[in-house]
């Protein structure tokens, strides 16, 4: 069976999540939050946080999948209807990362900006990874756990000579409701709770299990509001202008002005733990796809990735209305499935763990 360990569960959380909000993050949540971004972040770790313990409480309870826990629940049907509906989720949450990470790699990566065919070799990553299924989720997790820990404490220290956190006063500077849209608008960054619900039944539950995994949690929401604390503290007022957030904070550094950037290293690094996590919602979409369809995941995969590629080139330019579209447009949509779905799979019917 497709397995995937509470160790490497935990890691995700630590190491892989966070990445993903070290790109545009940081700039469209000072665009509402201004100083108070810390707040605003926080906000949404706490929501994602409670999902996490909604579903890790339902893991306690039971054994099964989520698919066996709606099959006992509405039918085989249903089942499979309702996993038809979230691998459309997890394919359009899939889309606007890797719009994200693209334009990041030709922008920062190159000096010259190649041709869009240079990011192609990502799908053929990721199709593999889809084949492999929640096995190499984990153990991508156990690769990029001592990567990312070394690239990030690095680029932060280099950084932090450049940091004035005063500019993050006064706290509470920017009127609630800012704060809160800022949240609200920020929503397409805090799926992760989401692919939790999936592991159901993938991973066993062990004593203290839900201690150590949100313990995970609470270390990677430490480091992005770290990150976004001293990206701000560079930045300050033109934070906003500010694109590709985690190139952005350590480019002042002048340690090593004889070397060049020896930042862009780490950096390098961070890339890679990038990369896997853009696997991983469309491993998901295509384990769903699998289940709905009966079938194993090959031609699944590489119909999946097929189409983002197709999409990737299709919205090349168009990277600011997708964000406005998810961010603005379809938060509630976002939050109705990564959010009230693992509050609703209480309800679902299920068998006690001894049976």
């Amino acid at each position: 069976m497709d397995r995937i360990k509470i160790r490497q569960i935990c890691f995700y959380f630590a190491a892989l999540a966070p990445v993903s909000k070290m790109l545009v993050y940081p700039t469209t949540l000072v665009y509402r939050s201004r100083n108070d971004l810390v707040l605003s972040a926080l906000v949404n770790c706490l929501f994602e946080g409670l999902a996490i313990a909604l579903v890790l409480l339902l893991a306690k309870k039971t054994k099964s999948s989520l698919f066996e826990l709606l099959e006992n629940t509405f039918g085989k049907i249903a089942a499979r209807i309702v996993y038809s509906v979230f691998a459309l989720f997890f394919f359009a949450t899939a889309l606007l990362p890797l719009m994200e990470q693209k334009n990041f790699v030709l922008q920062v990566l190159y000096e010259n900006v190649p041709s869009l065919i240079s990011f192609a070799p990502f799908f053929l990553v990721c199709f593999y990874a889809c084949v492999k299924g929640f096995k190499s989720i984990g153990r991508l997790a156990d690769i990029a756990m001592p990567v990312f820990a070394l690239s990030f404490i690095v680029l932060i220290l280099l950084a932090l000579p450049h940091t004035d956190f005063t500019s993050l006063l006064p706290v509470r500077g920017v009127p609630l409701k800012e704060v809160l849209k800022g949240s609200l608008y920020s929503l397409n960054w805090y799926t992760d709770c989401a692919f939790l619900l999936f592991f159901l039944g993938h991973f066993k539950y062990e004593k203290g299990a839900a201690v150590k995994t949100l313990s995970a949690y609470a270390a990677g929401c430490l480091a992005v509001l770290l990150f976004l604390a001293v990206f701000y503290g560079v930045f300050s007022d033109i934070a906003v202008r500010q694109q590709n957030a985690v190139a952005q904070i350590s480019k002042y550094t002048t340690s090593f002005t004889s070397l060049g950037r020896v930042d862009l290293f780490f950096i390098f690094m961070l890339v890679l733990v990038m990369i896997f996590r853009l696997c991983v919602p469309v491993q998901i979409c295509v384990h769903c796809i699998c289940k709905a369809i009966g079938c194993k995941p090959f031609f699944p995969s590489a119909a999946v990735n097929a189409l983002l590629l197709l999409l990737t080139i299709f919205f090349n330019y168009s990277f600011l209305e997708l964000q406005t579209l998810f961010t603005q447009k379809l938060w509630f949509v976002l939050a109705a499935f990564a959010y009230l779905a693992p509050a609703a799979a209480l309800l679902l019917k299920r068998r006690k763990r001894h049976e």
